[in-house]
């Protein structure tokens, strides 16, 4: 693969990394490592852990400063000091990765995207907001983990299965529904995959009117996606295309009735969402950070 950067510079990529694959940071890191060769990942949390807030924050700076990164980049890092923010950006280029929904996007959060060379987020609404905070401020999909998110050949042992944690509504939507749903919760990688690939339906729910990784993560495995509307979807995947909208609870049984009795058209639909998905894997997440940094330069 061609390089990105004249003369290979360095990237420190400051985020949460588990060898379970519980954070999408540890798949991240593999991306950006494949993409970019030079990068070094620091676990903010983990550090905390060990040493404390304080001790940690001196840390990371002494890192920077003894390392001569060409970038930093933040995954979130909530809780990281304001003071630590600013000491690295006297030395190294700086970018804030933030994935989460618009309700998460705190007060912390939207100081350091104005404190940051370049901000990259996963949501339209958080996008619009940041942009009042930092002209250099982009949309950049999170996408899926090629390495672990993939169709699996098993036997459908369910009509209709939601991967998630059940909180706000979603509760209610399903209790809504007329066919009983398998609800998984803290499933990951290789696991998550298996778990879309025995169910006929795969439910999503958003929250903040912004979509997670779930809507990657079940189109990679080839799942048939089911889910309610977000602004910005109609930029990467169509309605009856690549997966099927509901806009109601009545909606929702009506369309699950349908493709529950109409199988055929259910899988070409999934087999549509997986072509449409290829072009969003984190390694074109972690190419497109990249040419950012080039690009705000």
């Amino acid at each position: 693969m061609t390089n990105l950067f004249k003369g290979s510079p360095k990237l420190l990529f400051v985020g949460v990394f588990e060898n379970n694959f519980h954070s999408t940071n540890t798949s991240q890191l593999l991306s950006l490592k494949n993409v970019f060769g030079k990068v070094v990942g620091y676990n903010y949390r983990s550090k905390a852990a060990a040493i404390g807030p304080r001790h940690r924050d001196a840390d990371l700076v002494r890192v920077v400063k003894e390392h001569n990164f060409d970038l930093v980049l933040y995954s979130k890092c909530n809780q990281v000091g304001f003071d630590t923010f600013e000491e690295i950006s006297k030395v190294s280029r700086t970018c804030l990765w933030f994935m989460d929904p618009l309700i998460s996007y705190s007060e912390e959060m939207q100081r350091k995207t104005g404190m940051v060379d370049y901000f990259c987020c996963d949501k339209q609404n958080v996008l619009q907001a940041a942009l009042k905070l930092n002209p250099n401020s982009f949309l950049v999909h999170e996408g899926f983990d090629s390495r672990n998110d993939s169709p699996h050949e098993l036997q459908k042992e369910h009509n209709i299965t939601f991967i998630g944690n059940v909180y706000g509504n979603r509760q209610k939507i399903l209790d809504a529904t007329k066919e009983d749903i398998n609800v998984v919760s803290n499933v990951y990688g290789q696991a998550h995959a298996k778990e879309v690939s025995k169910s006929r339906i795969n439910l999503n729910l958003c929250t903040s009117n912004g979509a997670s990784d779930r809507v990657y993560k079940i189109l990679a495995a080839k799942g048939f996606l089911l889910t309610d509307d977000w602004t910005g979807r109609e930029d990467i995947f169509k309605d009856l295309r690549d997966l099927v909208v509901f806009k109601d609870t009545k909606d929702l049984n009506e369309k699950i009735d349908f493709y529950l009795n109409n199988p055929a058209i259910a899988e070409a639909i999934a087999e549509q969402g997986y072509q449409t998905v290829q072009k969003y894997t984190r390694d074109a997440w972690a190419k497109q950070i990249m040419e950012l940094n080039e690009q705000t330069r």
